[in-house]
């Protein structure tokens, strides 16, 4: 399911720790990792378009970032399947586009910004996870969380979405090993046969049910620190849900752990 991994770099901590996800994850399930660092091109001012009169200043940014990139080709060439881009353009815009002309399966970013209401704001993560037509790992770099998903939290609600996110987590745990934690949130008849459904259908998970409200309850299941990633299903991530605050949204934003966001619903 995951053969090509999209990340970015700017050279900041957060990212190195991101990359560092990225790069254990692409050795445990065997699939080829394309680092991205954006640069930023001159422009003449609100309209935004691209000086042609200051060759100088972008050709500066294109040595940083392949100096950048060439940092990450020494330290993790030699232990994976690596490629590197150094691409004019906004952050998220570079890593979303580069993204779809791979047909990557996965776009790796930090939870850096992801904390304040992206509506009002967004930052690089939250612009990526809400704009790209594919799975996003957004890693806990703020706590410094350290690779590895030994323990994986799954949201379990019934419909495609949570289908879609449970088969991923089965996929993925199965090459690294993970135990895996399937949680349905809420009460009564329909959550009793979701729970019955889930335990015949993947024997290997701990089904549970969970009171109250999905994104508080899988937030303080994650935040308990039994969990090293937290999965759900993208339901609600585009469209007017996204400006109301959906699960995975307000997940993201919330969880202090690494957040899995499956692309099910295009």
């Amino acid at each position: 399911m995951l053969r090509t991994i999209i990340a970015g770099t700017d050279g900041s901590d957060t990212a190195a720790l991101a990359i560092e996800h990225a790069v254990d994850l692409t050795e445990k399930v065997g699939a080829e990792l394309v680092v991205v660092s954006a640069y930023t091109e001159p422009t003449d001012g609100a309209e935004g378009h691209t000086r042609a009169d200051s060759p100088g200043a972008s050709a500066h940014g294109a040595a940083i970032a392949r100096a950048l990139l060439r940092d990450v080709e020494s330290r993790h060439g030699g232990t994976i399947s690596l490629r590197t881009l150094a691409l004019a353009g906004e952050p998220s815009a570079a890593l979303v586009g580069q993204a779809e002309r791979e047909g990557a399966d996965l776009l790796v970013v930090g939870n850096r910004g992801m904390a304040q209401a992206q509506w009002l704001r967004r930052s690089v993560p939250g612009k990526v996870a809400h704009r790209t037509p594919i799975s996003v790992l957004v890693v806990d770099t703020m706590g410094g969380r350290a690779p590895g998903y030994g323990r994986i939290l799954v949201g379990a609600g019934g419909g495609p979405s949570a289908g879609n996110a449970l088969d991923v987590v089965a996929w993925l745990a199965d090459r690294t090993g993970a135990t895996v934690t399937a949680a349905v949130v809420g009460s009564g008849s329909e959550v009793q046969e979701e729970l019955r459904r889930l335990r015949e259908r993947r024997p290997g998970f701990d089904v549970r049910a969970l009171p109250g409200s999905p994104p508080a309850e899988l937030c303080n299941l994650a935040e308990s620190g039994q969990y090293d990633l937290l999965v759900v299903g993208n339901r609600g991530m585009t469209g007017a849900r996204r400006l109301l605050g959906s699960v995975p949204d307000r997940v993201s934003r919330r969880a202090r752990t690494s957040v899995l966001i499956v692309h099910t619903i295009g």
